[in-house]
Order: C-alpha cells, then structure tokens, then sequence
C-alpha cells in the first residue's frame, strides 16, 4: 500500500560514491536545502566512478554491480533528479554519458558540474575564487612563479579551472609556460606530478591545485623536502572541503561564497517541479583563506565597530560560519544565527554604554556555551574561527580600553575555549565511534558464519542484527532469487521485492512472510519507512554476479564513511547463507 500524500516530494540523488568529499559536500548542501515539514524525501543513490579500463577488471566489475543503484531513479517513482556529473562518469565519452542520461528522460532533472547545454546545469563560477588567489598572490605578495597541477582533459570542472588559472597569471602580468603546470589523477595519489611541478619549476612560490585531494599528495612531497607550507611556499585548492579544514596545515581552498553546488541545485530543481522556468546558473566562488595562504576577506574597521549593526553581524557570522547557510536548513537545532546575533549585540551594547555588570556576564556567557553545545563548530573550521575572533577582539581593544573591555576579553576567551572544547568532543566521540563500530562489525559478521547451520534460522538472525552496523532507521529488501549482472544492465527486474525487516530507532523488526512482498518502483513509499527516512540513502546488496536486494538508511554521518563496507559484508553474508 503506497503511503505517499499528494503534496509530497520524492527527490533522487545520484552521486560518484558517498566517502569522497566532493559527493559528501554535494549530499550535504542538498539535505541541508531541505526545509523541515516542507514534504521533500531525499533518496541519495551513491554509486562509484563510472570509468572504462582504468582501475583494472576487477574494479570495473564492482563499480558495475554497485551502479545498479542508480537504476533506481528510473524504476522508482521519482518526482525529480539531481545528478553529480563531476563525480559519476568524467572519463566516459559523450555518446556513453548521453546513453546513462537518457534512462532518466521525462523526469525533471538538475546536473551539477557539467557542460551539457541541452540540460539544465550548475557549475561553480571557477573564475571567481581563482582570480582573487592568483590577484592575492601577485597583487599582496608580490609572487611570479605560480604553478599549477592539474587534472583529466575529459573533466570538466579541471579544463575549465586549467584554462581559467592561464587567463589569470597571464592578465596579472605573468607568462605561461607549460612547465608551470602539471597533470594529475585528481586524487591524493598526486605526489609523482608534484615532483615533477617542482622539478621543473626552482625556486617555485605558489601552487594551485585542482582540488583538495590533488593538494593532500602535495602536501606529502612539500613536507618530505623539509619546504614549509605557507612560508616557503603557498598552496592552494579548490571545493573548500572538510578536508581542507584538517590538514596540516590548514588548507587555503577555493569554494562557494554564500551557496552550495548543492543548494542550488536543489533549489533549481524544485522550481522545475512546480514547472517554473528555469535556467542554468553559476555559484559564486571565494578563496577561503588558511594558513597555507592566508588572505581576509573582510576586515572590521573602527566604522564597523562603532556601527555594529544586523547587516555587519551577519556578515560576521557568514565569514565565520561559512558552512550554515547551505547545510543548516533540514536540522533539528536552534536557529544559530539569531543566537550569534543576540550574543555580539550584547557585547557591543555593553561597550557603548560603558559598563557590563556581573549578571550581564553571565548571561552572554551562558548563550556562548549554548551556541557552541548545538553544534556551531560543525560549520566551520578552528582556523578560521580563530582568525575571526582574533580580528573582532583586537579591533575593538584597539577602539577603546576601559573596565568593560576585560569582561569583553574573558567572553572572548569563553567561545576560544568552547570552540577548542567542542572540536576536541567531535573526534573523541569519531573515535569512540569507529572503535565501537569495529567491535559490532566483528559479532555481525561472527553471527553469519554459522556454515553448518540451519542457514534460514541464520539468514533470520542476521536481519535481527542489522542494527549492530550504525544503522538506527533502515529497511532491508530482498528479492526472491538473485538478479544476474546481465538483467541488472538490461533493466529486466522483477516487478516484485521483500521487505524483510526494518530497523526504528535501534530497534530490529522482522516483516512476516504473508507482508513482505512490495513492488519494487515502490519502496520508497512504505509506509514502515516513511516516518524515520525523510533523508535516506540506498546501497546495493551483491556478491560477484548475483544481486540480492538493496539496504535503505537513514542518511547519517556515519554511513559516508562506513555505508559501503556495510553493504559489501551484507552482499557477502547473504553469499554464504544462500548459496554455500
């Protein structure tokens, strides 16, 4: 039975994987566009790179298998779609891309990261955060001997930003040579192009890579030649990933100003739905600035200070909080931005009048440990909050100095303290997590290997034990008999799945044979799911050649990193039970 209201939305997903950061900034931005009680379910469908003869058979044939996912955007009943290209299939040709775009005529569709004209697309404004990198490297630090690694002639994104980077040096007074610029695989295996940038390039000032991936291989050989990173030379990258944010140091990256890829997508998207006109568009990119190159782009002048009003405080928190724009919509949390604001007003009504009394204190005090403890820090990085405190706080201790300026100062110290506390809670618990999740992994596998056993009996209490893989609402569909690669390619599947359990709210819940069996364009619409997977992401579930079925999750963090090893030990458990 469908469960699906009339003003409800189904909205697809397709992505290259869900553990690389360029698909989880995408998801992100997309999820994070979704207004609460707004009616829009998100299906993400991670897939992997579709390439031809290039990681060997043996991983083309996995990537074949699990891309059976993005079958389902076609099958099932989609409203509308969004598609990464930049992730997907950069190296295959136009006909082959065109033939996997055509499976999804009739459906309203979005691609991000593409060049196709017929479709409606959206790309990053590349020239934008180049431009004001190279301007900063020239114009402030006087630099003329920039390079650049690259990546895949067929990539899209990487031509335009090669052939952007050209215009750029070459406008700032600087003559291209081709040995300022290198080829990479776009990834961190980027090391033997950074040593060949720099052997063809003494004495080398600046860097500008490709992405965020290409600069971690740089990285390596900067690091192993004794050449500090943002002293002795400048490095920086593009798609201001998480990433970026953890290296050592903190790396400068190009990305969007004030919209995500994937906010603007989405947005696009739905207003295709409601059949509005729409046309193709640019994100505005900035560099945001780390201590591989440092660069401002705001500064608080004494007029600012002395002004202090809504427009500058929120600019304030934008630059600081740069992610809660695009990835704060769709969360149960209080609205950050109206505390950051009654938090700053406070402070500066306190300066103006000359006087901050002890309860006053205490109060601004009390709202800086509520700001951080509903996750602020989620949005952005210690560097780059650091920075901005350090800019308000020495602006206005510049501006006067008085009694009120040291209770000013202690508040400033809170949110350094809060901030620091507050990462450091973030990766004990990722640790914590990923040890805890190792021990559930080890007894959900224990509990499959049962080969002399009543494997019906063990194939039941596998399902029972779902739960154990981080998964907290989920459903688990099965077919009847195993799907062939060759039916997979041929879109020939059963109309029909089984819906053998679900998991809600931890808890495991066995579907009884005479209700197991649902259509399969249907899934999406269970009624069992449907409270608990507003947001959800499906990975396939395979062995070699056979198919069994697919795992619906609640999209969480944890799955990006985890989801598809999950997949992979249920593909190969069900092997076992079935078929040993």
């Amino acid at each position: 039975m469908k469960n699906k209201q009339e003003d409800e939305k189904l909205i697809g997903l397709i992505v290259g994987g869900i553990s690389n950061e360029f698909s989880k900034n995408i998801i992100n931005g997309v999820a994070g566009a979704i207004q609460k009680n707004s009616g829009v379910r998100l299906a993400v469908l991670p897939g992997e790179l579709m390439v031809k003869d290039f990681l060997g058979q043996g991983v083309l044939q996995h990537n074949a298998m699990f891309n059976s996912v993005y079958n389902l955007g076609s099958i099932c009943k989609m409203d509308g779609l969004i598609i990464a290209m930049g992730s997907i299939g950069w190296l295959l040709d136009e006909e082959q891309t065109r033939s996997f775009l055509g499976q999804f005529d009739g459906i309203p569709t979005v691609l991000i990261a593409s060049d196709y004209e017929d479709y409606t697309t959206v790309n990053y404004d590349n020239k934008m955060g180049i431009s004001q990198a190279i301007d900063c490297l020239v114009g402030t630090y006087g630099f003329d001997r920039i390079g650049m690694i690259g990546g895949y002639d067929e990539n899209v994104d990487a031509i335009r930003r090669k052939n952007i980077f050209i215009q750029c040096i070459e406008e700032n007074g600087i003559k291209f040579t081709d040995d300022m610029y290198v080829a990479s695989d776009m990834s961190e295996n980027s090391e033997k192009a950074a040593r060949e940038l720099l052997r063809n390039n003494p004495g080398l000032q600046a860097v500008f890579c490709v992405n965020d991936a290409t600069a971690a291989g740089l990285y390596n050989v900067l690091k192993s030649e004794g050449i500090r990173i943002g002293k002795d030379i400048m490095v920086f990258g593009f798609d201001n990933t998480h990433k970026a944010s953890i290296m050592s140091p903190p790396l400068s990256s190009i990305g969007p100003d004030d919209m995500s890829l994937g906010q603007k997508s989405y947005e696009l998207l739905m207003a295709k739905i409601n059949r509005e006109k729409v046309e193709s568009a640019e994100v505005p990119t900035r560099l945001h600035g780390r201590e591989s190159l440092e660069y401002e782009k705001y500064d608080y002048t004494q007029a600012d200070l002395s002004k202090m009003d809504e427009r500058i405080i929120n600019r304030m928190f934008d630059d600081c909080f740069y992610r809660y724009a695009s990835e704060s919509a769709g969360r149960d949390s209080v609205n950050l931005r109206r505390l950051f604001y009654e938090i700053i007003t406070r402070i500066f009504i306190g300066l103006r009048r000359r006087y901050i009394g002890v309860d006053e204190f205490d109060e601004i005090g009390n709202l800086i440990d509520i700001l951080f403890s509903n996750g602020a820090m989620e949005y952005t990085d210690v560097w780059t909050f650091l920075r901005c405190v350090y800019k308000l706080q020495t602006g206005i201790n510049k501006q006067q100095i008085g009694r009120e300026n040291v209770f000013v100062n202690r508040l400033f110290l809170r949110m350094k303290d809060d901030a620091l506390k507050s990462v450091s809670d973030m990766a004990t618990k990722d640790r914590y997590d990923n040890l805890l999740f190792r021990g559930q992994l080890r007894r959900f596998i224990i509990k499959g290997m049962g080969y002399q056993g009543d494997k019906k009996k063990i194939l039941r209490e596998v399902m029972e034990s779902i739960n154990m893989l981080n998964v907290k609402n989920a459903a688990f569909y099965l077919f009847d008999k195993p799907v062939s690669k060759d039916d997979i390619e041929g879109f020939n599947y059963p109309d029909k799945i089984l819906l053998k359990s679900v998991v809600k709210s931890g808890e495991v819940y066995i579907i009884p044979e005479e209700k197991q069996e649902r259509m399969l364009s249907e899934i999406y619409l269970q009624r069992e799911i449907r409270t608990y997977n507003i947001q959800f992401v499906t990975f396939p579930v395979f062995f070699e050649n056979a198919f069994y079925g697919f795992l619906l999750c609640e999209l969480t963090d944890e799955l990006f990193d985890q989801g598809e090893l999950i997949s992979n030990i249920m593909g190969t458990m069900i092997r076992i039970l079935r078929e040993s």
